[in-house]
């Protein structure tokens, strides 16, 4: 028995909330409000690596959904065309036997239609995720590659390190006495 998978508000979108839903005979959804996406993006951003924040935060997603489930088997809406691979690859790091299929679902689907009563508030989510949780698994999910700290790439977006601010300060008062 094949479970069907969809999507409501792109991860992408960081103004609004995701909403994974599945359906087949049980109902499940996954939520995430924006604030935590945003929060998300910003980890992804100061670790230099912004390119992998949509598809390790909707794998991660995912795989939130699928350990609720009763099978393992899923049919997952093809909303990352031509990231598929990618999303497959970081779903197994984190559980081998997870078998996922993408197909077109499409809107008559029952998961369509619970993910959407999720997303528009008409029904309550199975489970809210947090940032705090999907973190870790992120950090897992990309191989180690969200170190956070300054790199090249994103050295003029850090947070302003107070000590360091103050003895750059304190050098440049000295050099112009």
């Amino acid at each position: 028995m094949k479970i069907y998978v969809d999507q409501s508000g792109k991860v992408e979108d960081t103004a609004k909330s995701t909403v994974l839903a599945a359906c087949n005979g049980g109902k499940y959804s996954v939520l995430i409000v924006a604030r935590d996406k945003r929060r998300l993006q910003e980890k992804f951003r100061l670790a230099g690596k912004p390119e992998l924040f949509v598809y390790a935060i909707f794998a991660t997603i995912l795989y939130f959904l699928i350990k609720r489930l009763p099978d393992k088997r899923v049919v997952v809406d093809s909303e990352y065309s031509g990231k598929m691979d990618i999303i497959d690859e970081m779903i197994a790091v984190l559980d081998e036997e997870i078998n996922l299929e993408w197909k077109l679902i499409g809107k008559n689907s029952l998961a369509h239609d619970l993910a959407y009563r999720v997303f528009k508030g008409k029904l309550k989510a199975s489970k809210r995720l947090t940032s705090e949780e999907i973190w870790p698994k992120a950090i897992k999910i990309t191989g180690g590659r969200l170190k956070i700290g300054l790199s090249p790439t994103n050295r003029r977006s850090a947070p302003v390190n107070a000590r360091i601010l103050a003895k750059k300060l304190k050098k440049s008062r000295v050099k112009k006495k």
